[in-house]
Parts: structure tokens; sequence; C-alpha cells
């Protein structure tokens, strides 16, 4: 009897991306639960679906396709650097079809967790159109973005359809910046090389990289690239030298600002950022955090924008949100996190001990009154904490109507007075 060995098939996808090092198996996972349940919605793409995962999602989503067939066919419409490169766009629809379909393994293997229940339910010849579709769109659309960075203006773009206003550039820019939303990078890689060929090994072709990294302000390297969008972002923004991915960080911050400043470390904006310079549209923090022998921690500036969800100039508030907002992002941030990342870890380590080093007398009579401030404030806002919810309780559920407060106020007022004829009855007596 002839043994059906079709399960074995998603061992097989996994097994072959391993080997295949433009390919990382379940980098294109959902989002953990401990992160969603925060805000379900603001990991749903509102605008621009790419991949498999969302596709049709909303009508909205249904209502982009069509301008995202355009932007593929005049990403397949353009010119190469060769006469002999510019083929008609239905060859190298084909073109691409061809050498998309050799990739189907390696493309499934992509999707991790259950994603790998949606995509078996799609025959490959429909994730090929996908990847296509969405492929050629993102590297028109990065392009284009690439463009209008430089431009720093939007009145070349108004018939654009996405380009039109920054508020629909800013949209897009975090639908396709969300890990729900992404395709294996491999596949624009081959798109881009069918529009623009390139003598090159593939794994060495770092043209789509910089595409990526232009349109997002990003500076440009000859690294090629990451699992995908996302992952490349993520390589651009922390350095090379700053990354221990799978390793636990050693330590962590003991002390909160107040108390370091309690310590007698300054802490300051650090200046000559990158971020000065910076498009508005751009998100992206420099992460370079420094501490000095003389108790200086300097922090790169935290610009708080549309795209993000203020300490001695540290934290820019430019879309001017209230205290209790930018103290929800902050206590939010880290929800999900399975462990810290150990790149701060010598820093933490320096700024937990700075303390116990041999403080001079003017730091230690400088600390007391800040660290008593600091206590005080602590047990003020437990006390109003409390004093607020017991009103609200008293005024809810104790005291519905305005005559059963006056009539509770009387009898207040009657027991004090009642108490302190009491006691001046006793004291004469």
């Amino acid at each position: 009897m002839q043994s059906d060995f079709s399960w074995m098939v998603p061992i097989e996808m996994m097994l072959g991306s391993l080997s295949h090092g433009e390919i990382q198996a379940c980098s294109i996972s959902n989002i953990p639960d401990e992160l969603r349940e925060e805000n379900e919605d603001a990991y749903k793409p509102k605008h621009i679906s790419i991949g498999p995962l969302h596709r049709g999602a909303t009508r909205h989503l249904q209502l982009m396709e069509e301008p995202k067939r355009h932007y593929m066919l005049e990403f397949l419409e353009r010119q190469g650097t060769e006469p002999e490169q510019n083929r008609n766009p239905e060859i190298r629809l084909r073109e691409c079809g061809f050498d998309i379909l050799k990739l189907d393994r390696l493309i499934c293997s992509s999707y991790g967790g259950s994603n790998n229940m949606i995509v078996d339910e799609i025959e490959f010849h429909e994730i090929a159109q996908i990847m296509i579709v969405d492929g050629c769109f993102l590297l028109e659309l990065l392009i284009r973005l690439g463009g209008y960075m430089e431009n720093q203006s939007i009145t070349s773009y108004k018939s654009d359809r996405i380009l039109k206003t920054e508020e629909k550039v800013l949209s897009v820019l975090n639908d396709i910046a969300m890990l729900e939303n992404q395709i294996p990078f491999i596949v624009l890689k081959k798109l881009y090389r069918k529009v623009f060929p390139d003598g090159s090994e593939i794994k060495d072709d770092h043209r789509v990289a910089n595409v990526v990294r232009k349109a997002f302000g990003y500076p440009m390297t000859s690294s090629s690239g990451g699992a995908h969008i996302l992952h490349l972002m993520h390589l651009s923004t922390v350095e090379q030298n700053q990354q221990h991915e799978g390793k636990k960080a050693r330590l962590e911050l003991l002390c909160c600002a107040t108390k370091l400043r309690a310590s007698g470390v300054t802490i300051r904006a650090k200046l000559n950022s990158s971020n000065q310079n910076q498009h508005k549209l751009v998100d992206m923090f420099d992460f370079g955090i420094s501490f000095s022998d003389s108790g200086e921690l300097e922090i790169p500036p935290l610009h708080v924008k549309e795209t993000t969800e203020w300490k001695k100039g540290v934290i820019v508030n430019e879309l001017k949100k209230s205290s209790d907002d930018l103290l929800l992002l902050f206590r939010t941030i880290s929800n999900g996190a399975e462990h810290m990342d150990m790149s701060y870890s010598e820093i933490c380590e320096r700024l937990n001990v700075y303390d116990y080093k041999g403080m001079k007398v003017n730091k230690v009579l400088q600390k007391l009154h800040i660290q008593t401030w600091h206590q005080c404030r602590y047990i003020f806002e437990i006390v109003v904490y409390y004093a607020r919810n017991w009103y609200n309780i008293l005024i809810c559920d104790q005291i519905p109507t305005v005559w059963k407060f006056i009539r509770i106020m009387e009898a207040v007022i009657l027991l004090v007075l009642t108490i302190m004829q009491t006691y001046y009855s006793s004291r004469s007596g």
C-alpha cells in the first residue's frame, strides 16, 4: 500500500528554510495575546493589507486592492538601467510568477503559529498571486516614499492615491510596519531583480534593503536585509554591536528617574542626535544611551508622534499628550516582552551601584530633600487616590440626591456639636 506523506510537508518546509539563509521560519507570526489584549485594533491594518493574513478583512482593505494593482503595473513598467533590461510588463509578470512559484515551501514556512493553518487553506497559486501583487505594490510604494521623504513636500503627489496627504502616508507607514502585515523579504528581492537585473548573488544584493531604508529614513548600508521589512527596520535601528539576540539581560535598572537624580545622577537629552534632522513622518529612535563616570546619563530624545503610543527634554511631546497618556504609554510599552534586552546591562549595573560609590557630602545633602519630597509625593498620591474613590462611592451609592446630602450634613454637624457640648460639659463639671 502506498503511503501518503503529505503530513510531512510542514516539517520539510521548516527544514528547507533553515538551510536557505534568506528565509527565517515562522518569522511572520501572530501578535502575542499579552500585547493584543491591550488594544486589539492597534495590530490590525486600517488602509493596506500585505500578505494573506488580513487580506480582504474589511471593506476598506478590499477597496484598496485596485490602487495596489495600479502600483504593481507601474512598477513592472519601470525602465531598467540598461536597454536590454526593458521588457514589457506582461513578460516581466510571467517571469515573476515563475520565480515566486519556485519559492512555495520557503514562503509558507515564513508564516508560523496559527498562520500555518491560514496559509494551508489557500492554494499556493493564490498565495503566489498575493506575493506578486503585494510585493510589486510595496516596491513601487517604497520607491515613491524615498522621493517623498527627499522632497519634503506633497505638492507633486496630489494625484497619488496614497501619498496625497500626510495623514494617508502616516497610516500606510503604520500598516506596512505591522508584524502580521508582512511578506518574506526574499519575495521583494526576487521581484526587484526582474525589473532591475543584477549580476550579483541574491544574498549579496542590498538594493531592496536600501530602498526600504531610504523610505523610512534609515542610513544606507551594505547589509542585504532581514526576514521582512519590520525585521529590517529593527536591524537598521539597533546597531550591530548592540544586538544580543537570544540572550537575557543580567541586570535591570532598579531605580526610577527621581531616585537616580537623588543619587547625584544628571539626566539630560543627548545633543546632536540624528533624530533632529529626520523627516517629521519618520519615527526612529537613536539607542545611543551613555553614562559617564561623572554621573551624567545622556538619553537621545524620544519624539512622541502619531505613530508612538517628558523628563529633562528627553521626551519631546510633539502631540501635546497629557501626562496620564504618557504615563500609560510607558506602563504598557513592555507588556508581552519575554525578557529585557541585554544591550544596556552594563549601564544598568553602573547606575544601580552609583549610589554606593563614595558620594560627596554635598551630594548626600542634595539627595536628602529630593528623596523626602519623592516619598511625600508618593504618599500624597495614595491618599488622594483612595479619597477620590471613597468620595465617588459615597456620592454614587450613599448620597444619590441633594436632599439626602443636606440631611447627612445636618446629622454630621449635629454630631460634632453634641461631641463639643459633651466635652465642655465634662470640663466644667
